[in-house]
């Protein structure tokens, strides 16, 4: 009679005998690649080892996923003598949201069959190294968002086969080479916040394929109708916070053009009056209208769509709200909202609402008496739930900066807190500015594309001298109603043409097409 054992022990040895071989099977990503790729999360101190025989890379593709974070590769793989033994290579690397990287592993370079290269979102630093040029089949490059400084390298141009080209929100210093004019075969270029001296966009050249062209705040001048205007494969153009014309928009509006030459109205310096308005004013932003008994006030309905760049005036004639500036990789309505509690506040549904841009938001209250006022700024972070994403924009009121990097995740202490800031503004044109602009720092895609630029739950402004707001008054007489409407009527002039000029001359050209979200693959 057979032990009860036996088959127990024969089942155990085919499985031993079955790991033995899967053990001695070749792996089918090619060595060398395997070898940098090992040597390269090794020094990133990335979970999992991917070299054989741990496991085959080809064949893991994946470390790490998730909205935060994420570790991965893909492969090309190709039949090789003798059968059926088939050779992979790595294309694609991307890593990202890791805040402990820091620099690039010199192994990396050995991937030269790579065509994807995306290490946005980390903590590297230093100039970039000569040494990517080793990539040379490099399509797709992403690099934004770390702490890389120095020139924008020349020899980026001599990546001939790059079609997708980002990199933004760095430390980076201008000009753009010239040589980039060669690039024939970009069709997503987005290069913004470089610091250093003017320069012209002489790095533009026939593109005949480009798409996004996003240019944010690089120093540049120069007339860029005159370089764009025959090429009508563009779909999103963005240029704003750059000198331009150096003070003229002749160039980039029709002549004559009504909105040209109200942009002398911005100041308010001609064409308002003051209405000897001195109540309170509030605004919810994003939100319903709202009704605060702790502080007697009514917040403003603003939950109006103002799609990719658009503004509303509200109905009263005493407030604006006008955005510029979307991402063309996010179907954002610009407003976000959330049912969960708030810590910090008994106001819940003021912070549960808000109103967001990737670009520019302007607030602008009319009808003010000179004078000085409180300005009460209300945030919660209702978007980003932990500290790998980082939303930075910086505040101005009546042109003044008063926050650079404002991280409201970082102010409130954590995420679904409230957090406000208070300032005190003076008024002597009637008019007060109140302008939210991303500034192309911190994270832009965590938990998703489009989560970065400036996010405010509630606006509230009362005169410096009072102690506690009063509720809203009785409607103004017709006469100040004529008035506050002039001032009002020129600003949503200006937000058609120009709702993010501030100290320097701004220009945001949109066709109202739908883009196809580019694919990393």
């Amino acid at each position: 009679m057979a032990s009860p054992a036996a088959p127990f022990a024969l089942l155990l040895l085919l499985v031993s005998l079955a790991i033995a071989a899967a053990q001695q099977l070749p792996s089918r990503t090619n060595s060398s690649d395997a070898a940098a790729l090992h040597a390269v999360f090794k020094q990133w101190k990335l979970q999992g080892d991917p070299a054989p025989p741990a496991y085959d890379p080809c064949e893991k593709l994946i470390w790490h996923n998730s909205s935060a974070m994420e570790a991965s590769i893909n492969c090309s793989c190709a039949p090789s003598t003798p059968p059926p033994t088939t050779k992979c290579r790595i294309t694609h690397l991307n890593v990202t949201g890791f805040r402990n990287i820091t620099f690039i592993p010199e192994e990396l370079f050995n991937l030269t069959e790579l065509v994807s290269l995306d290490l946005s979102n980390n903590n590297l630093s230093g100039p970039i190294t000569p040494n990517i040029a080793n990539l040379t089949k490099l399509e797709i490059w992403w690099m934004f968002d770390n702490n890389i400084d120095g020139k924008v390298p020349e020899f980026i141009a001599d990546f001939t086969n790059l079609k997708d080209l980002r990199i933004y929100g760095m430390k980076l210093r201008g000009p753009i080479p010239n040589k980039f004019s060669n690039m024939a075969n970009l069709t997503y270029l987005m290069i913004g916040d470089l610091d250093g001296d003017n320069f012209p966009f002489d790095f533009i050249g026939d593109w005949a394929n480009i798409s996004v062209l996003d240019l944010r705040s690089n120093n540049l001048t120069g007339p860029i109708k005159q370089v764009l205007q025959d090429n009508r494969r563009v779909q999103h153009l963005d240029v704003t916070y750059n000198p331009l014309l150096n003070g003229s928009l002749s160039n980039i509006f029709s002549d004559g053009s009504e909105e040209v030459s109200l942009l002398n109205c911005l100041d308010m310096k001609e064409c308002n009056q003051t209405v000897n308005n001195t109540v309170p004013f509030a605004v919810n932003c994003g939100g319903k209208e709202y009704t605060s008994d702790l502080l007697q006030t009514v917040f403003h309905d603003d939950s109006t769509d103002l799609r990719s760049a658009g503004f509303h005036i509200d109905s009263s004639n005493s407030w604006v709200v006008s955005h510029v500036g979307a991402d063309p990789f996010s179907n954002s309505t610009g407003i976000v909202n959330t049912t969960k509690n708030i810590s910090g506040t008994d106001m819940l549904e003021l912070y549960r609402t808000a109103r967001t841009s990737t670009g520019s938001l302007w607030y602008y209250v009319v009808g003010l008496t000179s004078g000085r006022y409180t300005v009460q700024l209300f945030f919660a972070e209702i978007v980003i739930e932990s500290e790998s994403g980082r939303r930075l924009f910086n505040i101005d009121i009546q042109d003044q900066n008063i926050r650079a990097d404002f991280d409201i995740f970082k102010e409130a202490g954590g995420f679904n807190k409230s957090t406000n800031i208070n300032y005190t503004a003076n008024v002597t044109t009637s008019v007060l500015k109140i302008h939210l602009y991303w500034n192309g720092r911190g994270t832009c895609c965590i938990p998703r594309n489009g989560t970065y630029g400036p996010l405010i739950s509630a606006i509230r402004v009362f005169p410096y001298t009072e102690a506690q707001a009063s509720p809203p008054p009785a409607p103004h007489t017709s006469r100040r109603d004529e008035k506050r409407r002039g001032v009002v009527a020129g600003i949503a002039a200006l937000s058609i043409a120009a709702a993010v000029i501030s100290s320097s001359v701004v220009y945001l050209w949109w066709k109202w097409v739908s883009l196809v979200k580019h694919r990393k693959a």
